[in-house]
């Protein structure tokens, strides 16, 4: 049962090209996953082609478990709904219940309440697009974005109903935050649909900008087990409370390779879940 659930982050193998896809899809399904996810823009390599997707998912015995979903910056945000039912469309048919979904880019110099107002209205947008495809967003804490701190994922969960969105914590996003993951965990433990699995080696951010995928690489991310993250609690917490979505390791910059470190963490959430 528990293989089933481990799933790959594939976006660091790349976004743009299908033989980043191919490349991806073959490495981590020869290590023994059965579930990946991958995050909107690498959708667009295959240009909207389910069939040639699929191909590719069958040929690997892969499931997609989710996508990955980022708001643009304020001034930007308008481009997030211009092919989204398109998008949404084309996860669907793969029969993806799931996505997380990180807030808008680029932190403003003051969280503010009409900053606060104006995140909790577009999030509830998106959200309920989503769920008009049979889709649950789930909330992605993340460094450098407006759903950052602990008061902003507040926010968020306490004044969006569970039906409209759920929660993906990340265990090193959640520590950049300066956020105790386990509490943070615990308060929304029924809340929890998607969890990011990463370690991190301290609560200081070492950014390596903007990748291909759109998302901020940190070089101070590392494997499972070599960091600073308490994952024997958070895997009793989640057990405890019956928690049977997926557990999906990522890691933003891999110390020797993709391929490795993907094989790493698989062995850690395998002996240690």
């Amino acid at each position: 049962m528990i293989k089933s659930r481990i799933t790959a982050a594939i976006w660091p193998w790349g976004t743009k090209t299908r033989e980043q896809m191919e490349t991806a899809a073959a490495a981590v399904s020869k290590i023994g996953y059965e579930n990946f996810e991958s995050v909107k823009a690498a959708i667009y390599a295959y240009d909207l082609d389910i069939k040639a997707y699929k191909e590719v998912l069958e040929r690997n015995n892969l499931k997609a478990a989710s996508f990955y979903f980022h708001l643009l910056k304020k001034e930007n945000a308008a481009d997030i709904f211009a092919n989204l039912d398109k998008e949404l469309e084309f996860i669907a048919e793969l029969g993806v219940k799931r996505i997380c979904l990180q807030a808008t880019g680029g932190r403003p110099e003051v969280m503010d309440k009409a900053n606060l107002d104006y995140e909790l209205d577009l999030i509830a947008r998106f959200a309920e697009k989503t769920k008009s495809f049979g889709i649950m967003s789930n909330l992605h804490p993340h460094q450098n974005t407006w759903v950052q701190y602990e008061n902003e994922i507040d926010n968020i969960l306490q004044n969006l109903d569970s039906s409209i969105i759920q929660f993906a914590p990340d265990t090193a996003h959640l520590v950049t935050g300066l956020c105790d993951p386990l509490a943070v965990i615990t308060k929304y433990i029924d809340r929890v649909n998607f969890t990011h699995l990463k370690d991190i080696e301290s609560a200081e951010v070492k950014s390596e900008g903007i990748s291909s995928a759109g998302m901020e690489v940190y070089a101070n991310f590392c494997e499972l087990g070599t960091g600073c993250v308490d994952f024997k609690s958070i895997f009793a917490l989640l057990k405890e409370h019956g928690y049977d979505g997926p557990l999906c390791e990522e890691l933003d910059k891999a110390p020797v390779s993709n391929e490795e470190s993907a094989l790493n963490n698989y062995n850690f959430i395998l002996n240690n879940y």
